[in-house]
Parts: C-alpha cells; structure tokens; sequence
C-alpha cells in the first residue's frame, strides 16, 4: 500500500476513534465514502454506504469510486470529481452508482472537499432515490392519466369560500366547452346556469356541507348552451391533519344514456296505453256488439208482432189497424236499414275503403226528400228548415255522406230532445263554404264528454239518453272530412246543442299523396 494512502487512512481512523465524530459517522441517514484527493481510491464508508452498494467495507478499500459507476457514465464522473479537487468546490449529481450484485442504484450524489488536519479528502455523500424516482414517476403517470381521461375530472379547493376550481383536466374541456383558463377560479356552479331547482342539488349541497363522498346527476350546460346530462361523483380530500382541503369532482357525460332511458321509458308508456287502450276497445266493441243486437231487436219484434197480427186476424183488424200494424213494418224496417247502413260505412271506415261520388245535388230538393223520410221515423216531431240559397242552385255533393252526415245530427238532435221541443236546420253560404246547422233544445252535452263525443261507440253519459250505437257523430265527422269539410259544436248542460257543419262549394284539389 502507498505510503500517502497509509497516511491519509491513519489520520481518518484517528479521526474516527472520536466518539462524536464516530456516532455522526456511522448514525447518519445518508450514506457517507471517503476517498483521498491524490488517489482514487475509497478510505472509508459508514455502514448506509455498505447496505445501498452491498459491498464489505474490505471490498470497497480495494476500488476507486469511479469503479461505482456504470460504463456509460464512468468518464463523466471522473471529471465530475477532478473539477471539485481542482477548484475545491461542492458539486451535487444525480447518477447511479453498480452495487456488488450488478444493480444500478439511482443516487443523488453530493461531492465536498474535506481537510483533516494536512491531509486532503473528498467526502462523498450520497442517498438511493429509486423510492423518489418511482413517486415522482407515479405522479408524473396518474398526471397523464388525468389529463387525458376522457371522463371531466376538477379539483376544487375547499379552503376558500365557494369552493373555487383550481384545476381541470382536458377531458373537462371536452365535454363542457370552456378551456381551463375559462373555468380556473370559478364555481362548479356555472355548469348549471339558472336551472338551479334541481332536486339533487339538495343532496350535493349536503354532502359537500358535511365533506362525504355523494354521487348525483345534474342538468349542466355546456358553453354554447346546450344541455347534458352530468354524473357527478365527488370526494372529499383530507391531509395528514385531517384538515378538509379540496374535493375531486369526476363528471361523466350521460346524456346518451339518459335520453336512451326515456325514450325507453316513453316507448314503454306508449305500450302500457296501447294496451289499456286495446282492452278498452275490446271492451266497448263487446257493448257495441250488444247495442247492435238489442237495436235490431227493438225493430225486428215490433215487425214480427205486427207481421203476427196482420197474418192472424186479417181482415177482422179492420182497414186503419191492418195499415197502422203496416206502417209500423215499414217504419222498423227504415231503422234497420238505416242502422245497418251505419255499421257498414263503420267496417268501410275502418278499412279504409271508402270513397266519394260527387253528383250535382240541389240542397233544397235533398233536405225535402230527407224530411220526408224522417217523419214516419219521428212521428208528431217538428224539424224546421231553413236555407239562404237559391232553390235551384245544385253543388257537386255525395248523396249518400250527406245522409250520413245529416240523418246522424238530426236524429241526434230528435232523440236528446224532450217531446214537443222543434229541432232546427239551416243551410247558408259563408266565405266558399257552405255551412249547416242542426240545432236543439234538449239536455246538452256534458263538459266531461264533450273532449271524446266524435269518438267511436262513445255515447255522451246524459241520464236517460244511454241509448243508440254510439257510431252516429264518428260517422258523421267521417263522412264531412270525406267530404273535405269540418264539424264542430256548442253545447250548455240543459240548454240544448248546435252542430256546424262546413262544406267546402267547390270539391277540394285531390291530394298527391
């Protein structure tokens, strides 16, 4: 062994048989190595030096410090010691530094000169920052992580009043619009604009109020103003202390799912009416199968017991009675045919299958010939007529819809009405339509069946006028829109009704479609 380096290592041993000196040596945290200024090699190193590099302190006497070093960097830190003996500076270095076992410990590595009495050293202090570097990787990751999730995430701190945003990913920007200057030092609150009467605010004020996680959704805004739909999940952030410091907000866009849940939803109150209303229809469609048989009965007993009579006792009825038992005939057979001839424009209808022959039709001579037929219908009743038009003049009409239409309201008009009350009718013309009335003074139509009267087998729920089909105003609003024209009415409870029907003169241009 050089004579300087037994030197050197005996004025370091004197040193170290200190006992102040020894316990710093050999106690302190950080790993120490000793290495003389004129020779690289190690003198001396404190037991932390011997744990990170797992060298014996005999092991470590017999290599220079720039035998610690990887390949790569062994010339760098060669010069890195030379400039501090040289210039007798204190220089610090991250590097790595091969233990025993061939493993590259990352190290900061601080370099002093050191003066022990005449001799010269270097103090090599340094620490393994592997934990250090791997926290500051794993911060740099979750960093990156958060930055590019595609999820909104803010940071608000919950020091200062109205919890102010002191960071936002870009994953915020996207979704919302505003850039992080933008949102920086602002509420959360902005998002939600003046829709502040949100039921789940309630809850977020609360948890934010008692610092617990919570999760709500929230209408939000974004900055062009439209609407999303926010689920919001925030949790409280809490230091050593337990002191309360931020919360972390994470927003997810659930406006698709949202409007995929109601639509469900819709779809399926659509399917919950159809049923009802299907049940319903079977419902009424029995009653109405029952009114039909019980309206063709009524006629068809009276045809058969006047048929009876006439056929049993022939001429010993007498001439008035045998031609009042045959009026009767003839009268129930007009109610059937005009019943039957409901019921099938009815299934028509309902198929699809109708259609309009329009010939020149003179409406005096028409509501003639439709009074006519009534009255034997309607005995003893008084139906007055009344027309601002000219008695010759015809307009391309459907014979058949009118008698439809007409029949249907008078009738109606006749059956609502209290014996001895006149129905009226009137025809006028009034900018290109022609427009008929049918008025009564009868028991009206109450307000809660007046939304529904036009409806099929509907019958208005008056006391004592439960009677009929049911079909005659759903053909007679069939057969006008047929027509081209429209029905409307007025009615008062106990003052009577008047229907209005609008015709147009001219037939309407045919559709393309």
């Amino acid at each position: 062994m050089p004579y300087m380096l037994i030197t050197e290592r005996m004025d370091i041993e004197h040193h170290l048989r200190d006992p102040v000196f020894r316990a710093l040596f050999e106690q302190t945290h950080e790993a120490v190595m000793i290495a003389g200024t004129d020779s690289p090699g190690i003198l001396e190193a404190n037991p932390r030096a011997l744990q990170i590099l797992g060298y014996s302190l005999d092991e470590l006497r017999t290599l220079a410090v720039t035998d610690l070093s990887p390949d790569s960097q062994r010339a760098f830190l060669h010069d890195f010691i030379r400039a501090t003996s040289g210039d007798g500076s204190e220089r610090t270095l991250t590097t790595r530094l091969r233990s025993k076992y061939g493993e590259a410990v990352p190290c900061e590595l601080n370099l002093r000169p050191l003066a022990l009495g005449e001799t010269g050293l270097l103090l090599f202090t340094f620490q393994d920052i592997s934990e250090r570097l791997q926290a500051l990787h794993d911060i740099e990751l979750r960093n990156v992580a958060i930055a590019n999730v595609t999820s909104g995430v803010t940071i608000a701190d919950a020091r200062q009043p109205d919890l102010p945003l002191i960071y936002v990913n870009q994953g915020f920007q996207n979704v919302t619009g505003y850039s992080a200057r933008e949102a920086v030092g602002r509420s959360c609150r902005f998002l939600q604009g003046n829709d502040r009467d949100q039921p789940p605010l309630d809850e977020l004020r609360s948890a934010l109020k008692e610092a617990r996680p919570c999760v709500v959704q929230l209408r939000n805004y974004r900055k062009d103003g439209t609407l999303f739909h926010n689920e919001l999940h925030i949790s409280p952030v809490h230091n050593e202390e337990g002191e309360l410091t931020h919360f972390v907000g994470i927003q997810l866009d659930v406006t698709e799912q949202v409007k995929a849940r109601e639509s469900l939803q819709r779809s399926e109150k659509r399917s919950r009416e159809a049923l009802a209303r299907e049940k319903e229809l079977n419902e009424i469609k029995t009653r109405f199968i029952s009114m039909v048989s019980h309206e063709f009965r009524t006629p068809m007993t009276g045809i058969q017991a006047s048929a009876a009579l006439v056929r049993r006792f022939g001429d010993k009825l007498g001439p008035e009675k045998r031609v009042r038992h045959l009026e009767n005939i003839e009268i129930s057979l007009q109610r059937m045919n005009r019943l039957l001839d409901d019921v099938l424009f009815f299934s028509r209808a309902e198929a699809d299958k109708l259609t309009v022959e329009r010939t020149d039709l003179c409406l005096h001579d028409y509501f003639s010939r439709l009074m006519e037929s009534l009255a034997p219908i309607h005995p003893g009743r008084d139906i007055h007529f009344h027309c601002t038009l000219g008695k010759s003049e015809s307009f391309p009409l459907d014979e058949h819809l009118m008698d439809h239409i007409f029949q249907n309201l008078i009738s109606n008009a006749l059956k609502y009405s209290p014996p001895g009350s006149p129905v009226s009718c009137s025809v006028s013309r009034k900018n290109g339509d022609l427009v008929f009335s049918v008025r009564d003074q009868g028991i009206g139509i109450p307000a809660t069946d007046q939304k529904r009267l036009f409806d099929a087998f509907h019958r208005a729920d008056n006391v004592g006028a439960r009677q009929g089909t049911g079909l005659g105003l759903n053909i007679a609003r069939r057969a006008t829109e047929l027509l081209g024209g429209s029905i409307t009415f007025d009615s008062q409870q106990d003052k009577g009704s008047t229907f209005f029907v609008h015709l147009p003169e001219s037939p309407p241009e045919p559709s393309d479609q």
